[in-house]
């Protein structure tokens, strides 16, 4: 295993990695047709941002589901927000009961032959794909037409008992990045001679502050935030926040998200807090910052969460967190929240009460330092290279 460092590439410049001629920056395609679509999605930030900061080293291209940026070239295709009501439509439900979640299966089908065909078109020295193993499946394919190397990065860590990072690890990625220490070990127990890096995710430091304009939320204060997606068969919890902060009389809760139980978490909300303490609504991903600045505590009292950007996000606007506790929030959080039982009511409850009556500000800005967006690009740039000079050098040489 190899943990990529930043420090040796701090004083590089940018814009002059060029290929092994010097002719031109290496082209570094990414993939993930949710991205301008879904804004909410954790790698559908994360495919964005390494986008426009890989940008400054390479020649970078985003296939993405709509326009999200200059970088982005839109595929033809049904991402997964859009197929999501479809696929459970009465007539429908039935021919797709087998697959766990087939509104992602009809992304991946209908996004293949779109990005293969984008990619044997116009030539890439290394794919990047984002949207698990659709993406890896159609890299394979290239890869075995035109020998392009694969990066690939596990957002799922190894949660369900790591199920997906076995699958993934089949498609052979050339180079793979995880999340977290525990799971590459996970994975090279799998597969010893898999070459792996520990690169976390990040954060924009710049876009989230606890300097700037909040919005008026229509709660009294204090508030208590939660971003997540409203599915009750998701891992996000979001009925054990709302019956936590229903103890506490003074407290409010704005819970910042949509999905298919939008409804459901607003009547739960509605009968236990009421109105004046209670609200759901959707934000555009660029006035997150402004949602966050709006309240005093962040919770989300998710199992299994593979990293959370919504914890970075929250710290680098300086709230606490209060959040389950298990190792990779331990890794995340640190000492800027509290982290506990949140299945014990009693304990959560508490938690947040006593998250509410601290000043964090300082040390919740300063742990999210620790995940700053341009260093940990540095370290994704020092492996596409090491993974694009590795390749060619196991190309055949040219005959005469």
């Amino acid at each position: 295993m190899t943990q990529q460092t930043i420090s040796s590439t701090k004083n590089t410049p940018k814009n002059t990695t060029l290929n092994a001629r010097g002719e031109r920056p290496y082209r570094v395609v990414l993939v993930h047709p949710s991205t301008g679509v879904n804004w909410s999605g954790g790698s559908e930030i994360v495919a964005i941002e390494l986008t426009r900061r890989l940008s400054s080293y390479f020649e970078v291209e985003l296939l993405s589901g709509a326009a999200c940026g200059s970088f982005s070239y839109p595929i033809p295709c049904i991402p997964r927000s859009y197929a999501y009501h479809a696929v459970r439509h009465p007539l429908i439900a039935p021919l797709v009961r087998q697959f766990s979640t087939p509104e992602i299966v009809v992304e991946h089908l209908t996004s293949f032959f779109p990005c293969l065909l984008r990619l044997l078109k116009h030539p890439a020295d290394l794919i990047f794909p984002h949207n698990d193993y659709g993406g890896l499946a159609m890299a394979a394919c290239v890869r075995a037409l035109r020998g392009t190397p694969i990066l690939f990065t596990e957002h799922n860590s190894s949660n369900a008992d790591g199920k997906c990072l076995q699958r993934n690890l089949r498609f052979r990625p050339d180079h793979l990045v995880v999340l977290d220490e525990a799971t590459a070990t996970f994975a090279h127990n799998l597969k010893p001679t898999q070459p792996i890096s520990v690169i976390p995710n990040g954060v924009n430091l710049e876009q989230f502050t606890p300097e700037g304009t909040a919005i008026n939320l229509g709660l009294s204060r204090p508030i208590a935030l939660c971003v997540a997606s409203l599915s009750r068969k998701n891992h996000k919890r979001v009925e054990l926040a709302i019956q936590a902060v229903a103890r506490l009389p003074d407290v409010s809760l704005f819970v910042c998200g949509d999905g298919p139980d939008r409804a459901y978490f607003q009547a739960l909300g509605d009968e236990l807090l009421g109105p004046q303490r209670f609200a759901i609504r959707t934000f555009p991903h660029d006035q997150m910052p402004e949602v966050y600045r709006s309240a005093d505590i962040f919770t989300l009292p998710s199992v299994d969460e593979p990293f959370g950007l919504v914890y970075l996000e929250a710290m680098a606007s300086g709230l606490p967190v209060v959040a389950t506790d298990d190792e990779m929030r331990r890794y995340l959080v640190g000492d800027s929240g509290i982290l506990c039982d949140v299945t014990n009511l009693d304990v959560y409850t508490t938690a947040i009460k006593d998250a509410l009556s601290g000043d964090w500000s300082v040390s919740a800005r300063q742990n999210a330092a620790r995940f700053s967006w341009d260093a940990i690009a540095l370290s994704y740039r020092d492996v596409i290279l090491e993974t694009i000079l590795h390749s060619k050098k196991e190309l055949p040489l040219p005959t005469h």
